[in-house]
């Protein structure tokens, strides 16, 4: 074989396993970043189940709309310093989800893990908290939950762009009939609550 013909196949053979190499090593990564991920995602999942939080979401859905007609409560927020969680306990909501939209703008975790399971509840909890993060900004800056912000504005693509929740393609969905929607209105009625 001519001196060519073995350069020209010992270069062949090491661009096979250069390429080789690189298909291998980007296999690792996906695998990495896939492991790192779930992990922060386990991270956070069990983050949310805290006492904190839980008390916060109880807070909010229970107690946070007259607590925000008080004057003296708004005041609370409205400082240079922390505002105290025990008095405030929305606040650890605001925490969670701000340090969640930290893992999805840094890439950490993809947003999809975050916005599948919990889209909704992100855009309706910005509705709800945007007063208070408005109150937060005005001594401690604009910075202040950023993330979540960018973590709610994700989620309203997401809510457009999958108004019933996501699905693969082709998924069909299963019969789910309300059989206590009549009922429950009834009770409703009787008891004076609004849905």
């Amino acid at each position: 074989m001519a001196p060519e013909q073995v350069n020209l196949t010992i270069s062949a053979l090491t661009l096979v396993v250069l390429l080789a190499a690189a298909v291998a090593a980007i296999i690792q990564l996906r695998h990495l970043r896939a492991s790192s991920e779930s992990a922060t995602f386990s991270t956070a999942f069990s983050l949310w189940y805290s006492p904190e939080v839980q008390r916060g979401l109880r807070f909010i859905q229970h107690e946070f709309a007259t607590k925000m007609e008080d004057p003296v409560f708004r005041r609370e927020l409205d400082t240079a310093g922390a505002a105290d969680h025990l008095a405030h306990p929305e606040l650890n909501v605001l925490d969670y989800f701000d340090n969640v939209g930290i893992y999805v703008v840094l890439g950490t975790v993809r947003e999809a893990f975050i916005l599948h399971p919990a889209g909704q509840l992100i855009a309706n909890l910005w509705e709800t908290l945007s007063p208070v993060i408005a109150i937060v900004r005005r001594k401690r800056g604009k910075q202040m939950y950023i993330s979540f912000e960018y973590l709610a504005a994700r989620a309203r693509k997401w809510i457009g762009r999958y108004p019933d929740g996501y699905a693969p393609r082709g998924f069909v969905r299963l019969p789910n009939p309300d059989i206590w929607q009549l009922a429950d209105m009834g009770a409703d009625m009787l008891t004076g609550a609004q849905g």
